[in-house]
């Protein structure tokens, strides 16, 4: 049945992942369909990941309360739903509002598959059934995002089409196949038990336990850098290197590969390497490669550079997701909502920054914010907490 849980994860994991990152390349398209500026086409990033930043700081909490299958459930159904309805948007505001319902549905979602791992899979295993459930969310830029990009060259509705018909495929598998995830009937270790908990004291005693506030602030930072650069990599390449819808698309395979061979390493690194060793390599590293992204002199260089750039990420991210998940045994829901809001309220800064750096200092400017943000986040998660209990047990 592991594997059988894996695929859902994974197959879930996958068509978010796709609907996240499809607007990327997709936003020179969208900019001319809607006779917008590049500034008001981020907005199309930005209204989803505040859509799920909002939506999951209550859905996380909620969830650790009720059986996480009909939370997952749930959220599938008006993810599939209101991204159907993307694709027959009228107009910019319509597609903004639609985007919005998308990411709301979707903290539903991703928070409940991190959360039912450690409950469905021993402790040996969780590791490598994060990386792989993590993979899936680095396939939809393999596979998902380039095949939505050459969709796009026939119609630029066919991608959202895709996506939620295959979304409804998943909900009905949620249904049939997850067993149901109670929630336990006691939370050890904080200072609030499993009745029916304010949300803002669950948040509270989370944030109390040791090294919770720099480790979720620190994740925070990290993920605003990376999706700062993601939001606006699209644009960059159509306007430097001249590169189409699909030609981007091309290249977006190339990102998504290198994030799940990193994802896919992750397990085993941490199998082999002390934490802080990952972290300094993984940090230190793309804050290198990100700085000098913006001065590579050709397609076929940047492709190279693109590829560990995102192996990088597709490394730290299962293992700091792993860190956090460890901060506590029974209030996961929170931790992965927390976590998950951390993602896309950086999503929503980062791209809404970026679009105001990019068209004044062009995308070195975004690239030297990213790599502060991820010197910042190093600072956080190594140099300052010292050791954290990251294994892979975590």
């Amino acid at each position: 049945m592991e594997r059988l849980f894996l695929m859902i994860f994974f197959f879930t994991m996958f068509l978010i992942g796709t609907n996240t990152f499809i607007i990327s390349p997709l936003l020179p398209t969208l900019r001319e369909l809607y006779h917008v500026s590049t500034n008001q086409a981020a907005w199309l990033i930005g209204t989803y990941a505040l859509g799920f930043a909002l939506a999951a700081l209550v859905a996380g909490p909620l969830s650790d309360n009720r059986n996480r299958k009909h939370v997952m459930a749930f959220g599938m159904l008006g993810f599939a739903l209101s991204t159907l309805a993307c694709a027959f948007a009228p107009g910019f505001t319509a597609m903004l509002f639609f985007r919005f319902l998308a990411g709301t549905f979707s903290a539903f979602i991703g928070p409940q598959v991190w959360a039912a791992i450690p409950v469905l899979f021993p402790p040996t295993r969780i590791g490598k059934a994060m990386g792989i459930v993590m993979a899936g969310l680095s396939v939809s830029q393999v596979i998902g995002v380039p095949i939505g990009s050459f969709l796009s060259a026939y119609h630029w509705s066919l991608p959202f089409l895709a996506v939620g018909i295959a979304s409804l495929g998943a909900f009905v598998l949620i249904i049939r196949k997850l067993p149901d995830l109670l929630p336990p009937t006691s939370v050890a270790g904080l200072g609030t038990n499993n009745a029916r908990v304010a949300i803002f004291a669950r948040y509270m005693d989370l944030l109390r336990l040791p090294q919770a506030s720099r480790s979720f602030i620190g994740y925070f930072v990290f993920m605003t850098g990376v999706y700062a650069v993601f939001s606006f990599y699209g644009v960059w390449l159509s306007d430097q290197y001249q590169q189409s819808v699909t030609q981007i698309g091309l290249i977006t395979l190339v990102i998504g590969l290198g994030n799940t061979v990193g994802s896919l390493l992750s397990g085993w690194l941490l199998e082999r390497w002390k934490k802080n060793t990952i972290l300094t390599v993984g940090f230190l590293g793309s804050a290198l490669l990100y700085l000098v992204l913006p001065y590579i002199p050709g397609v076929g260089f940047l492709q190279v550079v693109l590829f560990f750039m995102y192996c990088f990420g597709g490394v730290l991210v299962p293992v700091l997701m792993g860190y956090l998940q460890s901060l506590s045994d029974t209030s996961r829901g929170t931790i992965s909502s927390l976590a998950n809001a951390c993602m896309y309220i950086g999503t929503f800064i980062g791209s809404s920054f970026a679009g105001s750096l990019y068209p004044v200092f062009g995308f070195a400017g975004v690239s030297t914010f990213a790599t502060f943000t991820f010197l910042i986040a190093y600072l956080l998660f190594v140099f300052r907490t010292g050791k954290l209990n990251v294994t892979s047990q975590a």
